[in-house]
């Protein structure tokens, strides 16, 4: 797992087969992560729905924001939901195409043992504070 030079936040993973691009701080990604109110796309809007219907995506123990859902991974009291949101949140916001991320999602999570992707997951949504106190504004 290593950082990516374009954004601080980003990390290459190695994951089904590949090394890819996983991102939690993506525009896009933290609109959907906040609930997609501003979002108007079609395809935007389906995305949400298939992270949880009529939840937030990363809804959870201790609320349902990106460091709520840190401190369930910290505490490892995440959930397979929290696993499978957290890869695909960080796959479409390191540029895969949603339908792609999603199908990853179904072939090498859904249903598999949680351990290895929930390292995945937890390196995921820890990035998104690794270097925030070093961010210029």
């Amino acid at each position: 797992m290593t950082k990516n030079n374009t954004n601080r936040c980003a990390r290459q993973i190695s994951f089904a087969g590949k090394v890819r691009t996983f991102n939690l701080n993506d525009p896009k990604v933290l609109a959907m992560i906040a609930g997609g109110a501003k979002l108007k796309q079609v395809s935007r809007m389906i995305t949400i729905a298939r992270l949880g219907i009529g939840r937030a995506p990363l809804a959870g123990q201790y609320g349902d924001t990106p460091a709520a859902c840190h401190r369930r991974f910290l505490e490892k009291i995440y959930s397979a939901t929290d696993v499978e949101n957290v890869i695909t949140l960080g796959l479409i916001g390191g540029g895969m195409a949603e339908d792609e991320a999603f199908a990853l999602v179904d072939e090498h999570v859904v249903g598999k043992p949680l351990e290895a992707n929930a390292l995945i997951a937890s390196e995921t949504i820890a990035a998104l504070f690794a270097d925030a106190g070093d961010a210029k504004a």
